[in-house]
């Protein structure tokens, strides 16, 4: 009961109070009239500034200081009409209500001011009970409007925190996952990162949306999961693999898809699965596991085919020395009787041509990377 209790001693004053203050900027050329609202005001709980030009109102506006304005329409350097478009439409003074002074009838300028954005109207000779309450009742409203713009941006904020924690999280899982393969292959470690590196790239150069390189960054690095499947003597074996060997090989895409798809709780590892299963097909279908073809096949996984044979070749394995940058650009582009131009979608094997140097690069910077 005493936790409640305080609970309402915080809330019922601010909701309850009908007596609402605030900071209220009076403009008008006329001084005598503007220091004869400030008084009523004043007598009232208010603060108050008092100015005699529109230009003198926005510099104190500018300065976030008022919760309300009270504009004359009739001044001799910028009127009441211009003083108030200009307020409303700065973003840092738009939200401050603005009250403006007309004459008796006049239906003209409070449709104009209504155009504009003005939120009530006061007629002259002024009723000081009108005025007062007029006042109370749009800082009230301006009191609500800010509360719930502070709750928005504390909603708002809430809600980027939880989401940069799952993002978080999801991250630390594809990177967990993708080095399972690390306790069979040590070299799959550097492996990894170059290929979500040279993907990235390689999608940029492709021109695609930049939420589409984040994910095939992290989608990429878990290309080879399935390779869990694959015994490490098969892996690691130096010489030529036999054909019942081949095919345990050729089993780690749809095992990677399947490992990733079982556990799809982001985009990345949605993008991850279409990766594990597509990275070995090719675009004229003599790929692996299903022989698919042209734009049947992912990009993603069109992407990363280039890439992660671009990077099987810069690197040495039980099975073979590495290559040289130009001796992989050759056999990548021209063909070595393993290696087939035909095996890459011709847009990205296009912007390889192009721009090879940009994935030379990458893979010299994290050649050592462990």
């Amino acid at each position: 009961m005493a936790r409640d209790t305080a609970l309402e001693q915080e809330v019922v004053p601010v909701m309850a109070d009908s007596r609402v203050c605030g900071k209220i900027l009076i403009v008008d050329d006329e001084k005598s009239i503007g220091n004869y609202i400030s008084a009523l005001l004043q007598k009232n709980g208010h603060q108050t500034r008092a100015v005699t030009s529109g230009f003198d109102a926005i510099a104190v506006a500018a300065e976030g200081w008022p919760d309300l304005v009270i504009l004359d329409l009739v001044m001799a350097d910028m009127d009441g009409f211009e003083t108030a478009r200009r307020l409303k439409s700065n973003p840092r003074t738009a939200h401050v209500p603005v009250v403006m002074l007309t004459v008796l009838g006049d239906r003209e300028s409070r449709l104009r001011g209504l155009e504009i954005g003005a939120e009530d109207f006061l007629t002259k000779p002024i009723d000081p009970a009108e005025l007062v309450i007029r006042v109370r009742n749009l800082l009230r409203l301006k009191e609500y409007g800010d509360f719930l713009s502070n709750m928005n941006l504390l909603l708002d904020r809430q809600v980027r925190q939880k989401t940069a924690e799952l993002r978080g999280c999801h991250i630390e899982t594809i990177f967990a996952l993708a080095r399972v393969v690390e306790f069979k292959d040590h070299e799959t470690a550097q492996h990894i990162s170059r290929i979500a590196h040279l993907s990235r790239v390689m999608a940029e150069l492709l021109g695609m949306a930049p939420g589409y390189t984040e994910s095939i960054f992290y989608a990429s690095a878990m290309h080879d999961i399935g390779k869990v499947v694959v015994p490490q003597s098969v892996l690691l074996k130096p010489g030529p693999l036999t054909p019942e060997e081949m095919a345990l090989v050729h089993r780690h895409p749809e095992a990677g898809a399947e490992i990733l798809a079982s556990h799809a709780a982001s985009p990345f590892l949605t993008m991850g699965a279409e990766v594990a299963a597509s990275h070995h097909e090719c675009w004229d279908g003599t790929g692996y596991p299903h022989n698919i073809s042209g734009d049947r096949i992912p990009l993603s996984g069109r992407i990363v085919l280039l890439c992660d044979r671009y990077d099987t070749l810069r690197s040495k394995r039980p099975y073979k020395e590495a290559k040289c940058h130009e001796e992989a650009v050759r056999i990548l582009t021209v063909g070595d009787g393993r290696s087939d131009p035909g095996h890459f979608d011709p847009d990205v094997l296009a912007a390889f041509r192009r721009f090879n140097g940009r994935l030379e690069e990458i893979f010299e910077t994290n050649a050592t990377l462990q």
